[in-house]
């Protein structure tokens, strides 16, 4: 268990059927009347229950001492596809080229203009048809697609036409021309195409049906003004498994955590946009988190038009001083939820040249805390346990002691109940509900300072003991407040604190 029970049930099982295995000596051969004796001499701090327990991934124990309960979601992650395939799409499939020098026609979003973008994959395909009675040359160029500063052009040449049937015409589209290694270099912010066509005899004559497809473009830089966007994030559910054991009561914690920890390597200024960000508690109840920071949004951190390359990496926390954290995370959670998005260029500056590559990402966690520094009122947390008394026939009466110095700041009461196979409860543990184990108190700090000390006795009689022998199961509950030591002061929980148990028993035999 990673949550209340693993600190404070373990605590209390030691006083349970866990350690009722030690009962298999008393069957004794020489039937003494009476028989008192040890079961338990035990001191341990938290640090040595954590130790014990084989998964502590949600449990976080500083160098001082303090504890967390930690609790992490999954790695919301954006890549450069989600921009470039917007560029990769923004061509027609088809472009009918209409006049010897006509502009590409991008449809791009509203706002984004480009600078330069380096093509790392691409196909270029023409079909020209000739409609002159005399063979042509078809020079084809596009200006602002360099490579080494160079213009990509071609050239082809188509027979004349005979003046009936099907124009001649010249393709590629077997082996389409690769455009890999090119850069698009808009001048204000177009691309053109250009041809001419020649006859043998220098006239400038123009060609018929011509068309263009470019496809499978894929990028690896590009730069510019990439417009104010959105762009969907993601969504996760954070579970928290502290109240798994929870019956009632109330805590409070009085330094709870959410933080959320960005990188990008985007070159353009961000800024995620928390969206339904929600804690639902145990009483099936779903509470928004508020913050001014949720209305406002929260900036990314971004790599300079010169810091291409770079990942930039940053931590936002709420917490009790810019949030209402305090308020619903005092409410019994079990889950915490919440959906990102990214909004570029915020500002609208459109003097900001920002850049993508092929590389670029952005990744969004998010970590909830919860430090065992608080106040707890009633608390109930309970666990069951298996029992089994058949084999102890000879036990007429039995009687527990148990002395407690606890140095935790927290009362703990706790009851058990015996049940039978069919889950029907056939006696308590205690008569009535007895505070085992009193808090220590504390200074100012919530730090406990002086121990506290508890000795309890409970005793089955003849009658009593004859009840629970068909027990199958012992159904623990620890109720757990800070109320009764350290009224109205927020308290803290450290590994080293100690917690010292000794366990005597004393049983009639027949």
């Amino acid at each position: 268990m990673k949550n209340t029970c693993l600190l404070l049930m373990l605590i209390v099982s030691s006083l349970a059927c866990s350690k009722l295995s030690n009962l298999e000596d008393w069957e004794v051969s020489n039937y003494q009347p009476e028989i008192a004796f040890p079961l338990v001499n035990s001191s341990t701090t938290l640090q040595e229950i954590l130790e014990s327990v084989e998964d502590l991934s949600d449990i976080v124990v500083d160098p001082d001492g303090r504890i967390r309960f930690r609790y992490i979601g999954d790695i919301l992650t954006r890549t450069s596809e989600d921009i470039f395939g917007t560029l990769s799409t923004a061509l027609p499939p088809l472009i009918p080229v209409l006049s010897k020098k006509m502009p590409l026609p991008f449809n791009l979003p509203n706002g984004v203009k480009i600078d330069r973008v380096d093509l790392k994959k691409g196909d270029f395909v023409y079909y020209i048809e000739n409609p002159n009675l005399e063979a042509i040359k078809v020079q084809v160029t596009f200006p602002q697609m360099l490579k080494a500063g160079q213009p990509y052009t071609f050239s082809v040449d188509i027979p004349a036409y005979s003046g009936s049937g099907a124009r001649p015409s010249a393709s590629n589209q077997v082996t389409p021309a690769s455009i890999a290694g090119y850069s698009l270099i808009p001048k204000n912010d177009t691309v053109y195409i250009e041809y001419n066509a020649v006859t043998p005899s220098g006239a400038s004559v123009n060609a018929g049906l011509f068309l263009v497809r470019i496809t499978d473009l894929q990028f690896s830089y590009a730069e510019g003004f990439f417009g104010s966007l959105l762009y969907e994030g993601g969504r996760d559910t954070i579970g928290i498994d502290f109240f798994q054991n929870y019956i009632k009561g109330n805590i409070y914690f009085a330094d709870p955590r959410v933080s959320f920890f960005l990188e990008n390597s985007f070159g353009i200024p961000s800024r995620s946009i928390v969206r339904d960000f929600k804690v639902f508690t145990v009483d099936n109840r779903a509470l928004n988190v508020e913050s001014v920071f949720l209305r406002n949004g929260i900036d990314f951190p971004y790599p300079t038009i010169n810091e291409v390359g770079q990942v930039k990496r940053d931590t936002f926390t709420f917490n009790t001083t810019n949030s209402n954290l305090d308020v619903v995370f005092g409410s019994g959670p079990i889950a915490v939820a919440y959906d990102v998005d990214a909004f570029t260029n915020p500002f609208g500056d459109t003097g900001v040249k920002g850049f993508i590559t092929d590389k670029s990402f952005y990744r969004v966690q998010v970590q909830v805390e919860l430090p065992l520094y608080g106040s707890v009122s009633n608390f109930l947390a309970e666990d069951v346990y298996d029992v089994d008394f058949s084999q102890y026939k000879n036990v007429k009466q039995l009687e527990f002691k148990v002395v407690a110095d606890n140095e935790l700041p927290l009362d703990i009461s706790i009851q058990g109940y015996f049940l039978s196979s069919s889950g029907q409860v056939l006696d308590s543990l205690l008569k009535p509900l007895e505070q085992i184990i009193p808090g220590a108190k504390t200074n100012a700090q919530g730090i406990s300072t002086t121990p506290s000390s508890k000795t309890t006795l409970a005793g089955f009689d003849e009658i009593r003991f004859a009840r629970i022998r068909t027990a199958k199961q012992l159904r623990m509950q620890a109720y757990i407040s800070t109320e009764n030591s350290n009224p109205g002061k927020s308290v803290r929980v450290l590994a080293q604190q100690k917690v010292n148990i000794k366990v005597g028993a004393k049983a009639i035999v027949q």
